[in-house]
């Protein structure tokens, strides 16, 4: 019998489900327009050490090629002193609150999706406050322009005011696209079937698992760390070049490490390759 999560665990298909699973049958070569299956993150993995987590892609993905967050919708940069209270007007948030403000008109607009933070964090970068990182619950445009509603799952531990900066992260698992380096290259994982734009569905996160080679920065052997291309959308290159490590090479990473390759392979090629991304 096929190993595809769908079967559920029935003889011959084995797997180890995680704590908090919902007996989800979605199989890891399918995907579904709305999402059904699972919540967003939640982990798989087979006894061969296979790791999935389900994801939401905001783009066409196709089978190994890199995911990564889509960085224009999920992230921002260092706000700062950007808090504000719901009229947009300015005032301290109070130790415990749930409900947070951010303003910035340069960041925030009315075409922002409610809850395309939900999941993702909110960081405390500067000033009263800072170093406190909070999981966001949901989010939703407030009444004035720039406004962005925050609903956080636990109270500030320390309150923040008008002079503290603050960014988002928004869910590793949530508004996919293909890596593409210096713009979308947080890489969580490689797509394991052809995910349309807007669907719900696994990305392999550990394990062995095909990905697309880009050889222009070098050889691709096994043993070769991979690092993601700073050239090809999607693809995994050889970690400096290719070259062998020596104290004289001065050789450093440039873009995520994303594991090693298992053999080698030449240009533009799909590779094994054993990802160490997220256990």
């Amino acid at each position: 019998m096929a190993q595809t999560y769908a079967d559920g665990g029935v003889a011959g298909n084995v797997y180890v489900r995680g704590p908090g699973q919902h007996g989800n049958k979605l199989g890891i070569y399918d995907e579904e327009t709305t999402q059904a299956s699972a919540a967003i993150g939640e982990r798989v993995c087979f006894d061969d050490g296979r790791v999935f987590r389900y994801a939401h892609y905001v783009s066409a993905v196709s089978p190994g090629k890199l995911a990564a967050q889509d960085a224009s919708v999920t992230n921002t940069a260092s706000l700062d002193a950007k808090f504000t209270n719901s009229a947009g007007t300015g005032a301290d948030q109070a130790l415990g609150a749930t409900t947070i403000y951010l303003k910035d008109t340069d960041t925030f607009s009315a075409s922002d999706a409610a809850d395309v933070y939900a999941g993702g964090y909110l960081h405390v970068t500067d000033d009263v406050g800072e170093g406190y990182t909070y999981r966001i619950k949901s989010n939703a445009v407030g009444t004035a322009a720039g406004l962005m509603r925050l609903d956080l799952y636990d109270g500030l531990a320390l309150a923040v005011n008008s002079e503290s900066s603050g960014a988002i992260t928004g869910s590793l698992y949530r508004n996919f696209a293909i890596s593409n380096n210096g713009t979308d290259d947080v890489v969580v994982g490689v797509a394991p079937r052809s995910v349309t734009a807007g669907a719900f569905a696994w990305v392999q996160t550990w394990g062995v698992a095909t990905v697309l080679a880009d050889e222009t920065a070098g050889t691709v052997a096994a043993g070769t760390i991979a690092q993601v291309s700073n050239g090809v959308n999607g693809a995994a290159q050889p970690f400096g070049g290719g070259a062998t490590n020596s104290e004289s090479d001065h050789l450093y990473a440039t873009e995520p490490v994303i594991g090693y390759f298992l053999s080698a392979a030449v240009d533009t090629e799909y590779v094994p390759t054993y990802l160490q991304i997220a256990p």
